[in-house]
């Protein structure tokens, strides 16, 4: 008995020496702990941010947005005599070709990654809101685009020839 009484009293001594736990932090306390300058302020440009680009590496190739203007068409999957693809504009402006549930709004271009602004239209789904394509270039010449969409399988890859302007002249090319 005596020494299930020492053995509580330690335990209880022990505790009481120990200090008390700081409750966590709230997002107010947060708030007020942080600089004012890193609070983030609401976007009034109405213009969409682009999509955080920071897992490119800094060793990646760099092109010219002018090497990628022009209409990008590729083999309807299952209907190889037909095409699709897009029309990407000096101004930033991007249309589908061929496209009509898929409608694309603008693109950027990041060193080698290729953002698309798009939307659905005439299709009901869950979430039909404006969504940003990601893809890496793979591959860019004056006649060919190969792109990896960064939501796509390992090793799929999808290949685009430049539709060739009036004159038989194909705009862009590749900075070095």
């Amino acid at each position: 008995m005596n020494r299930n009484l020492l053995l509580t009293a330690m335990m209880i001594t022990a505790l009481a020496c120990t200090p008390p736990s700081k409750p966590a932090k709230t997002a107010t306390d947060t708030l007020a702990d942080a600089d004012s300058s890193l609070i983030k302020q609401a976007d009034s440009t109405g213009i969409a941010p682009l999509p955080d680009t920071t897992f490119i590496r800094a060793d990646t190739i760099s092109y010219e947005p002018t090497a990628l203007t022009g209409k990008w068409l590729r083999p309807v999957p299952g209907r190889d005599k037909e095409t699709q693809g897009f029309d990407l504009r000096k101004d930033g402006s991007a249309h589908s070709i061929n496209m009509y549930t898929l409608v694309y709004e603008k693109w950027a271009l990041s060193k080698d990654t290729l953002l698309l602004w798009n939307h659905t239209e005439g299709v009901h789904q869950k979430d039909s809101a404006a969504t940003v394509d990601t893809t890496i270039i793979k591959d860019l010449s004056d006649t060919t685009l190969v792109i990896f969409p960064v939501k796509a399988a390992e090793g799929y890859l999808e290949k685009y020839e430049k539709k060739i302007e009036k004159g038989g002249r194909v705009k862009g090319k590749k900075q070095k």
